[in-house]
This record gives structure tokens, sequence and C-alpha cells, in this order.
């Protein structure tokens, strides 16, 4: 029989992946304090559908349950797992913060094209679900990787209505930057 414990311990540790998971939370704090209008436009939801609230309400439980799951997740230090893990935690944190950045100092009520954004549409959830699959692979849990796959899909179909909102409000220009620039880094 296979033995999976290796990937699915559970115990609560100092050392645990609560730290990358609730750091890319803190970022978010950071960034919307020190860009308060960054930070309105962040949490500005009166546009939803229904569709886009539930969407946005299940990846919003998912990403607290990867918060809590992270606390019982320690890292699988002195191994590939961890090395690999923690390579793309890294990459994705230095994108995530640039692409919190990008966003902070660009000017409201314009396509955000300056920066990663010039790469990616979406590069603050992209990031943060690579840095979620990074901190999985670092504590090979298939715990945090069972909930952070559906954190990502339901991460898309927020993405999918946010898109929806930014053709309607940004028009031809936010069209011509979808039409060259991938959703995801490299696809989408």
């Amino acid at each position: 029989m296979l033995d999976l414990s290796f990937f699915t311990t559970l115990q609560i540790g100092w050392f645990n992946a609560w730290i990358p998971a609730f750091g890319m939370v803190l970022i978010q704090f950071v960034y919307m304090a020190l860009f308060p209008e960054m930070g309105k436009r962040a949490v500005d939801t009166s546009w939803y559908t229904s569709s886009d609230r539930l969407w946005a309400s299940v990846s919003s439980c998912l990403q607290i349950a990867l918060l809590v799951l992270s606390v019982f997740v320690p890292f699988k230090f002195g191994t590939a797992w961890f090395v690999t893990g923690g390579a793309i935690f890294v990459l994705s944190l230095a994108a995530f913060i640039w692409a919190f950045h990008s966003y902070g100092i660009d000017p409201a009520g314009k396509t955000i094209k300056s920066g990663i954004y010039r790469w990616s549409r979406n590069p603050m959830y992209f990031f943060f679900f690579t840095s979620m699959l990074g901190t999985s692979i670092a504590c090979a849990s298939l715990w945090l990787l069972l909930v952070t796959v559906p954190f990502g899909i339901a991460m898309h179909f927020t993405i999918l209505g946010e898109e929806r909102y930014c053709e309607q409000t940004y028009g031809k220009e936010y069209l011509e930057y979808k039409a060259k620039t991938p959703r995801y880094l490299l696809w989408g």
C-alpha cells in the first residue's frame, strides 16, 4: 500500500505554511494602507453580479480555509519539495509585490498596463495562486493542494467577472489591452 503520510502531515507549529500564507495577505494590507486610493478600487464590488458575488464568496471562503489550514501544515525542510516549492514561492512573492506596486502607482480610471501588467492582465490573482501552490509543494501537502486548486478555479471565475467589468468600464482601451496581453502570464 502507498504510504501518503509524508504528504499529509498535520501539526501545529511555528515554522509552518502560515508564514508565507499570512505574509501574502499582509502584503495586500500594507499596499492598501500605502496607497489608499488603490485600496478603495481593490475592494469596490459595487458592480458585482450575483454570479460574481458567488464566485468571490467561494474564493474568499477557500482563502480563509487556506489560512487556517496553513497553521497546521509544516514545511518539509531539507527536501527537494521544500527547495522547489520555496523557489516557486519566492518568484511568486516578488511578482505579487510588483503587481501591487504597479496597481498602486497607476492612476485610477484607466486600464493598468505598466509594470508586470504588460505581461499579465491579472498578476495579483495569478501570483497569489502560484505562491500558495509553491507553499503546498514546499510542504509536500496534499491538504493544502486540495484547497489551493479549487481556490484557483474560484479565482478564475472571479477574474472573468472583473474582465467583463473592465470591458464595460474602459471599452476599447481595455479590449486592445486584452487582445495583446494574456490573462495568466503566458496563457489565457
